[in-house]
């Protein structure tokens, strides 16, 4: 999970410091390979700006909403939520500063002793990868991408039915 956040909020900041978007937003394929070979596939979209990311994933249905303070994963099918504050602090000026342009389509940026290559093309994000700390390979790759487009006030807001099980860690 922590890993997730840190890769989020690298993504975020690394984009709007190379392409001064306000928002982005795509549908996007995540695939988990581990060392058996054996491979995870999720599919969704993603929405974010510069203080809020949405991922949305198909199946499972699951909504990640991360803002700088905290992170809510949103289980409909479980009919709850888990909901946890923000603790470590990431000095995410930095990350971008130091995000390094490899080719005309590749920069990389580590943190944490993890290294994020991220690819694009025609200025719009393509993928990302990365070997998680528990050596399993991760692909993120995107479509449809969209930049800069009006997005509603309360997309970001999570609000859970009545009868949903909060949980607060």
């Amino acid at each position: 999970m922590k890993i997730l956040l840190i890769l989020l909020n690298l993504y975020i900041l690394s984009f709007a410091n190379i392409f001064d978007i306000k928002n982005l937003t795509a549908n996007f394929t995540q695939t988990i390979k581990n060392n058996s070979n054996s491979i995870i596939k999720y599919q969704g979209n993603i929405i974010f700006d510069t203080n809020n990311i949405l991922w949305h994933y198909n199946e499972p249905a699951k909504n990640v909403y991360i803002s700088q303070s905290q992170i809510i994963i949103d289980e409909p099918e479980l009919e709850q939520a888990i909901i946890s504050n923000i603790s470590e602090e990431l000095n995410l000026i930095n990350i971008l500063k130091e995000s390094k342009k490899i080719d005309e389509n590749t920069y990389e940026n580590t943190l944490n002793n993890i290294t994020y290559t991220i690819k694009i093309y025609n200025n719009k994000l393509q993928a990302i990868f990365y070997t998680d700390e528990l050596d399993n390979k991760v692909s993120i790759v995107f479509k449809n991408v969209k930049t800069n487009t009006d997005l509603k006030k309360d997309v970001f807001k999570f609000n859970p039915p009545a009868y949903y099980d909060i949980i607060r860690k």
